[in-house]
């Protein structure tokens, strides 16, 4: 089977621009954080402390995590229920964003994410993807834009959602999660050596596309 493999910091787009290519490519697309965020979800609904390891650690004994492509679309569920439309909330930004810092947390999903990969030509997107997830894979990018550009389309996404936002809470949030994201010990997010680097800051969602499909190996 084939992969593509996508990695990035938290608002450049990954999951707008992974589900378009995967649909050029006739693929379905795995979005790893929202494994992450459903098991956020599950700490919340049971009133787990996430900043108390050995509680999160008790959860994952309890919990199963899968997933579903129904019409190309991505299904994430908890023991059963789909929680997919609870999971992109600012709420569960900060909380898995705690969460994936956990060992056990990483490695309860990991067989998961390997085996989907396994079974069909997969894009899979999320932070650790290149260096952890699959790392064999021939079709490795790293995307990447400025804190600002991130923030603000962060911004607007809740915005069209209706939800409320400041785009000055947006950035603070998101500088957090850069740092979370790239000082945890467990699988940082980094840019491997034999990923093609794409800075999307003044690029369209097209434009990245494109250039991703153009450089995907398909033997």
């Amino acid at each position: 089977m084939l992969s593509v493999a996508i990695d990035g910091p938290a608002g450049v787009g990954k999951s707008t621009v992974s589900k378009i290519l995967a649909k050029k490519l006739g693929w379905n697309c795995l979005d790893t954080g929202a494994l992450y965020r459903a098991i956020a979800v599950a700490c919340k609904n049971n009133k787990t402390n996430i900043n108390d390891i050995n509680e999160v650690d008790k959860l994952l004994k309890k919990i199963q995590i899968s997933v579903n492509f129904e019409n190309g679309e991505q299904h994430t569920f908890v023991n059963g229920e789909d929680v997919t439309n609870f999971l992109r909330t600012k709420e569960m930004d900060m909380l898995s964003s705690v969460t994936s810092a956990y060992q056990n947390v990483r490695s309860s999903i990991l067989d998961l994410q390997r085996n989907l990969a396994k079974q069909q030509n997969l894009v899979v997107e999320g932070r650790d993807i290149t260096s952890n997830v699959l790392k064999e894979s021939k079709n490795k990018f790293y995307l990447d834009a400025s804190p600002q550009e991130r923030a603000l389309r962060r911004y607007n996404e809740r915005l069209s959602k209706g939800e409320d936002a400041n785009f000055d809470d947006v950035l603070q949030d998101l500088l957090q999660r850069d740092k979370n994201d790239t000082t945890r010990k467990i699988a940082p997010l980094i840019c491997t050596p034999d990923s093609i680097k794409i800075d999307t800051t003044n690029l369209s969602i097209q434009e990245v596309v494109d250039l991703m499909y153009n450089n995907i190996k398909l033997s």
